[in-house]
């Protein structure tokens, strides 16, 4: 049979490892909470999961300036695109890139009434891409906008301004 003060030494040990679990956990979202975008909460990243890459350019190959440029044009357009894909091919794909290595990128937009707008493809310097980019989608989702206006129903807009 236990005695008294062994059960006590037991109940302190259990409730000090969980204080010492208590701490480590808040800890550690204190810590997450930093690498979240702003305008976006902890448990909601809309705006990152509406941006895809494909092609020769993957999203780590965008620095955080560029992809925080991104989704700032998307967080301002949110109610009206569900996704932005960014398709990318490099011009000559035997050198490495820098900022004068030509691209050839197309984007493809899902908007959230059903519609998708695709691009053409453009060519542009890896340096220039990113305003190149955000120039065609805001003319995009202008273009988009403006054909909805007028009562337009096309579900599927190739945009070649």
């Amino acid at each position: 049979m236990r005695t008294r003060s062994s059960r006590e030494k037991s109940r302190e040990r259990t409730r000090n490892f969980f204080l010492v679990l208590l701490a480590v956990a808040v800890v550690v979202v204190f810590f997450n909470l930093d690498i979240i975008p702003k305008g976006e909460s902890f448990f909601s990243r809309s705006a990152e999961r509406k941006l895809d890459f494909a092609g020769d350019l993957a999203r780590k190959q965008f620095s955080p300036k560029e992809i925080e440029e991104l989704l700032a044009f998307i967080r301002r357009n949110g109610k009206f695109i569900d996704n932005v894909t960014i398709q990318t091919s490099l011009q000559d794909s035997y050198r490495a890139v820098g900022d004068t290595t030509q691209v050839l990128f197309e984007m493809r937009l899902a908007l959230s009434d059903g519609g998708n707008i695709s691009t053409p493809t453009r060519r542009t310097q890896r340096n220039r891409l990113v305003p190149a980019i955000l120039d065609k989608l805001d003319k995009d989702v202008s273009a988009y906008r403006k054909l909805r206006q007028r009562g337009g129903e096309g579900q599927s807009l190739v945009n070649t301004m």
